[in-house]
């Protein structure tokens, strides 16, 4: 694991002078997002669950001094009414169960920057496919890594990025990410990014992890595929990825697929999105939506909208649809409709590595988002999902319906 003495002895290896040294501080810059999170959820045949967390992020990052310069930064979680113990959900390997305060070093990395290449060694955040900060609650992940980005050809974005740990949005502890698995095995990433004009971008990533899978993941999206004289305007998006076991199969015999479809319709102030996703005859890997074994990080798929992540369990199939309107720039508020078929004969089968089998459901969301100033931002959410006890024979007594809230404010500096 990277030690926080690691940061300040490479910090200090490229100081030059004790004058050099005080430039690198006191030139350095402080940053924060403090944040409030209250859910309420109101859950039929399952216990409520009520929260209230305050906390958020504290950063330092010091002046560059011949193209390197560091990053550290505090996350903190402090509930003011926790949410009830539930051993059965959640990274159970990585989370603390009891409600118990979150303080610990989140990043805290040396970075270099130079010759159209940064890269970054610490502890992180990261964004790729399937590993990434999935900051949609009090605090992200965050990972120790090599992280690499290049961009010395025009249009073009190289990344790498190796990772030896991670700790999940909702711990304070940093694991090694097969962790649950019984093994301990890194994650490798390679991934291109290429966008000749800015309403094309094509992105092409592949995940290893020795001995448990191989996922390459392909991205294409083209923001203008239509736009008529009256500014109405079309796009689209479609995403790939292909998973299968390598190695010794530490997580089973993995072969399964992600495909997903977007387009948008926009005019004006409005805009509304169809949304579509298939999953294969397992449930994705690397991903939040195996809980139990790994989630490096947020749903990718375009159907990720619902409280729960039932859109990439195996077999399902996801419907989507979400009617924005923007009426200025500080507001913004969605109505969006979620439907997920499941499939019962999948996920009765063991070999589908579905760890948190649901029955087919439809969810009901109205979000908005208030920001009248760059300082200050306030989220909410009015959630309702109903499952349906008929669909499915081995799920009917676990069928509840759910209404939740979510109101989070954010202070920006």
């Amino acid at each position: 694991m990277i030690k926080r003495s690691l940061l300040l002895s490479l910090l200090f290896s490229v100081s030059g002078s004790a004058q050099s040294l005080e430039d690198i501080f006191t030139e350095g810059k402080v940053s924060g997002n403090l944040r409030a999170f209250w859910y309420d959820g109101d859950r039929e045949l399952r216990i409520d669950r009520t929260a209230l967390t305050v906390g958020g992020i504290l950063s330092y990052k010091t002046a560059p001094y011949a193209g390197f310069s560091g990053d550290v930064s505090l996350f903190s979680s402090n509930g003011i009414t926790s949410l009830t113990h539930m051993p059965e959900s959640g990274q159970t390997h990585n989370l603390n169960l009891d409600g118990s305060s979150i303080n610990t070093l989140g990043e805290a990395y040396l970075q270099y920057t130079g010759h159209d290449t940064s890269l970054k060694y610490g502890r992180q955040r990261l964004d790729l496919p399937l590993a990434n900060d999935y900051y949609n609650r009090m605090l992200p992940n965050s990972f120790e890594a090599l992280s690499i980005e290049n961009r010395s050809l025009s249009y073009t974005t190289f990344k790498a990025a190796y990772i030896t740990g991670w700790k999940y949005k909702g711990s304070d502890t940093f694991v090694s990410p097969t962790y649950s698995l019984g093994i301990d095995r890194d994650i490798a990433v390679l991934g291109v990014i290429y966008s000749p004009t800015p309403a094309w971008k094509v992105e092409l990533y592949d995940t290893y992890v020795r001995d448990v899978m191989n996922a390459p993941y392909l991205q294409v999206i083209n923001n203008e595929i239509w736009k008529s004289a009256e500014g109405t305007a079309f796009s689209g998006a479609l995403q790939y990825l292909n998973e299968r076991s390598v190695g010794d199969h530490a997580a089973g015999e993995v072969d399964t697929y992600l495909l997903g479809l977007r387009g948008t319709l926009t005019k004006g102030e409005w805009s509304l999105s169809a949304l579509y996703t298939l999953i294969g005859d397992q449930s994705l890997l690397g991903t939040g939506g195996r809980y139990e074994k790994m989630g490096w990080g947020a749903f990718i798929t375009y159907t990720d909208l619902q409280i729960d992540g039932e859109s990439e369990n195996a077999g399902a199939e996801a419907y989507g649809t979400v009617l924005t309107y923007r009426p200025a720039s500080t507001f913004e508020i969605s109505a969006k409709y979620m439907k997920i078929d499941q499939s019962d004969s999948v996920q009765s089968n063991p070999a589908s590595l579905t760890q948190n089998p649901r029955p087919d459901s439809d969810e009901y969301n109205l979000d908005a988002t208030y920001q009248p100033r760059k300082e200050f931002r306030l989220r909410t959410r009015l959630a309702h999902i109903n499952y349906d006890p008929e669909s499915t024979i081995m799920f009917k007594t676990k069928a509840y319906d759910e209404n939740n809230v979510r109101i989070i404010a954010d202070y920006l500096f």
